[in-house]
């Protein structure tokens, strides 16, 4: 007789169920601009050394802007300068270069600078261009250093316009970073 004994095998199968959970969650990054000056004091002095020869231009590089932004997608900022207060001396210039920004504590897209020194006046003059997303760092030597040129306005001319004063002039610079708008 023959026999035949089947076997069968049954496994079981068990199957399991992923389950997931979400709750939605919101980023934004606001437009903003931020700009601080590390409030060095600027002190320029005219006066010659030499009898017979003119005042000569002095300068000052002590003072830095630094500056925090976030720009929104294809725009950018201008950084500006000009006279608030005070009135420079008669026959005399107040110039502002601005430096390209230090790169030690930076980062984004930092602009370009104007390459000839501003003559300062009344009226905002560009200083740095192209300013898009970025950071100049909170060091008082980070950001852009300035240097303010004060010198005889063409002295061939108008050198006897300048006259001694018993105190100094205060002048105020005021530095504006524009919105993204313009304004």
């Amino acid at each position: 007789m023959l026999a035949v004994i089947l076997c069968f095998s049954f496994t079981e199968h068990v199957k399991t169920q992923d389950y997931t959970a979400g709750d939605i969650v919101t980023l934004q990054v606001n437009d903003f601009s931020l700009i601080e000056s590390n409030h060095a004091p600027v002190s320029l002095n005219l006066s010659a050394t030499v009898a017979g020869a003119a005042v000569t231009e002095v300068s000052n590089s002590d003072m830095f802007l630094k500056i925090s932004s976030i720009v929104p997608g294809g725009t950018n900022r201008e950084i500006t300068a000009r006279i608030a207060s005070g009135v420079i001396p008669t026959g005399t210039y107040l110039k502002l270069q601005a430096a390209p920004c230090t790169t030690a504590n930076s980062g984004g897209r930092l602009g370009e600078t104007i390459p000839t020194p501003i003559l300062l006046s009344d009226l905002d003059q560009d200083l740095v261009l192209n300013i898009g997303s970025c950071y100049t760092g909170t060091g008082y030597n980070d950001g852009y250093q300035l240097t303010f040129i004060w010198g005889p306005d063409i002295p061939e001319t108008n050198y006897h316009l300048i006259e001694a004063t018993e105190s100094p002039t205060a002048i105020t610079v005021v530095f504006t970073i524009t919105a993204h708008d313009g304004n």
